[in-house]
């Protein structure tokens, strides 16, 4: 009878039942934590979800793996984080050791909806994935856009890709022509000299379409689909200090809300309307931005801290409050602000003091290259990660991916409809493909922490493991076991 088992092997290659352990053979490489079916002594079912571009859909296939000798198997689950390379915007997954799982963010194109349909293909070949919650951070595109795409996407006919209860958000919605920080939000209030954006909404679905942008109208339609295939769905507003994931906590783990600050303005909430660096004027990006869901996430004695897209006068201000009330902002995992921009407050990483830092950005097109990350922050990150680690670990999602060089490419359009070819030809001079997509993949038990990251080989991983003790002390263990 087949037994659900969780892998105690840092890496582990799979290879197809009955075949030789060669690189053409290799089905899958899993890594600590990872579940399995298996299904008979020595034998693993995995269950893929591939892509068929002549049918142009996800299809399933299910194989027989060999474990390999003398692997080993753990009885309780891990904390899963997987930092996805999105391009330029953020994504996450988090999966609970109750097997919860999180959505942050979802980045702007089609990458994360490619990503849950490939990490989650042993669940969606019976029924949809059903996320606890769907949080996104701030109302830019490039962090919820994606999100829009996978609550849209079907895992078949008449099955929706993901389905949850509950969308978390900071409850700023942009309006069409968002470009003057005092009505990018609708309306906003001065008292005492400072401005503030005091139409903050439960659900942005009760702005008018005429008054949003045309993102946020997208994410209203997927709304409307995602209450019709969820039970009970819950939008709501948060900041700092609220408990959204009360009934997700246990007495080894917890996630806490720390952003936005909101303050109270004629008895109702708002949120500081905030400054372009170096000037006096507003900014409705550096708003929207400072004012990002920010979560610390602890298991253990192991803590995660995503910092959305926070800049150095909202990352000073969550300092300064923080401290007021006794809260430490340090983390053993640090998901970096706003794809490491240069608008950072180094006050804020010597507080955080990483020792995993975790940059998420890419190029899509030159409208939306930024020069991320930023020398000064990387270096910066260097400067402040945890003085007591010799090689503090620092990632870059675009970096752990892999391109292939294609050359000189033409490019034809293909009819979403009917599948046929153009026949208008664009040449393209040293084209590139993305092959492997820049996951970084963050394990812990809540003392032990795995970090491991893909390549362009299949059977080639980047893999750290260190311990955290009950103060915060790290130990680097010598090398990963792979098998």
């Amino acid at each position: 009878m087949a037994e659900l088992r969780y892998l105690d092997d840092d890496v582990v290659r799979l290879y197809e039942s009955g075949q030789p352990r060669k690189k053409e053979n290799l089905v899958a490489t899993l890594f600590w934590g990872d579940q399995v079916k298996v299904v008979r002594p020595g034998k693993v079912e995995i269950a893929r979800r591939l892509w068929d571009a002549a049918k142009r859909k996800f299809t399933t296939k299910v194989t027989e793996c060999a474990l390999p000798k003398g692997a080993r198997f753990r009885d309780k689950p891990l904390l899963k984080v997987r930092f996805i390379d999105v391009g330029q915007g953020d994504g996450a997954i988090i999966e609970t050791p109750a097997g919860d799982v999180i959505l942050v963010d979802g980045g702007e194109e089609e990458h994360m909806r490619r990503y849950i349909n490939a990490a989650f293909g042993h669940v969606l070949r019976s029924k949809p994935l059903d996320c606890a919650a769907i949080v996104i951070t701030h109302g830019d595109a490039d962090h919820f856009a994606g999100l829009t795409r996978v609550v849209n996407a079907q895992r078949a006919a008449d099955s929706p890709l993901v389905t949850s209860p509950l969308v978390l958000h900071n409850g700023l919605v942009k309006r069409p022509k968002a470009s003057a920080a005092k009505t990018a939000f609708g309306r906003s209030r001065v008292v005492d000299n400072v401005a503030y954006a005091t139409q903050l909404e439960d659900d942005p679905r009760d702005v008018p379409a005429s008054s949003r942008n045309q993102p946020f109208n997208d994410w209203a339609e997927a709304l409307d689909r995602l209450k019709k295939n969820s039970k009970g769905l819950k939008v709501r507003r948060v900041g700092y200090g609220d408990d959204p994931f009360s009934h997700l906590a246990t007495d080894d783990f917890t996630i806490k809300v720390l952003g936005p600050i909101v303050d109270e303005i004629g008895g109702k909430p708002a949120l500081r309307l905030l400054k372009t660096p170096g000037s006096s004027g507003l900014s409705a990006s550096h708003t929207i931005n400072g004012h990002s869901i920010v979560l610390k996430l602890t298991c253990g004695h192991v803590r995660f801290l995503f910092g959305a897209d926070l800049n150095e006068e909202s990352e000073d201000r969550l300092l300064t409050h923080a401290t007021s009330e006794g809260l430490s902002l340090t983390a053993e995992i640090l998901k970096v602000p706003h794809h490491g921009s240069a608008d950072f407050s180094p006050r804020m990483l010597e507080a955080v003091k990483p020792v995993v830092s975790v940059v998420s950005s890419g190029d899509e097109n030159q409208t939306k290259e930024y020069i991320h990350p930023r020398a000064g922050l990387v270096g910066a990150l260097g400067k402040y990660s945890r003085a007591t680690v010799e090689k503090p670990l620092i990632y870059v999602t675009e970096m752990v991916a892999f391109f292939q060089r294609l050359g000189t490419i033409e490019k034809r359009d293909v009819d979403p409809k009917t599948g046929k070819v153009g026949k208008t030809a664009e040449t393209i001079n040293n084209a590139y493909r993305k092959t492997t997509f820049g996951i970084v993949h963050v394990r812990t038990d809540g003392e032990r922490v795995l970090v491991a990251t893909h390549s362009g080989k299949d059977d080639q991983k980047e893999s750290y493991a260190f311990h955290v003790d009950k103060l915060g002390d790290v130990t680097f263990e010598p090398e990963t076991r792979v098998l």
